[in-house]
């Protein structure tokens, strides 16, 4: 599943992908994208946050064509934002 949603962190909303590619198996394989602005560069930066299945669990997750597709769409709202910028 991918999520896109709104992050109010210090007074500015920025956008954030969430992909939660987690199951019964691995309960947690989840990554985040924040996005924030750099106050001095003016350009976007963007945080990865990952929080991960234990050691035995296989460290790959598997996309399926929806979700690839919907992250892809996710992630081509934010290029276009920086590229409109």
């Amino acid at each position: 599943m991918i999520i896109t949603c709104i992050d109010n962190y210090h007074g500015n909303d920025n956008e954030y992908i969430s992909i939660d590619l987690s199951d019964n198996e691995c309960p947690n394989r989840i990554l985040d994208i924040y996005e924030n602005k750099n106050s001095y560069t003016n350009e976007y930066e963007f945080t990865i946050q990952a929080q991960w299945s234990a050691d035995e669990c296989h460290p790959r997750m598997k996309m399926n064509e929806k979700d690839f597709l919907d992250f892809a769409e996710a992630i081509n709202k934010l290029a276009k934002k920086i590229i409109e910028k």
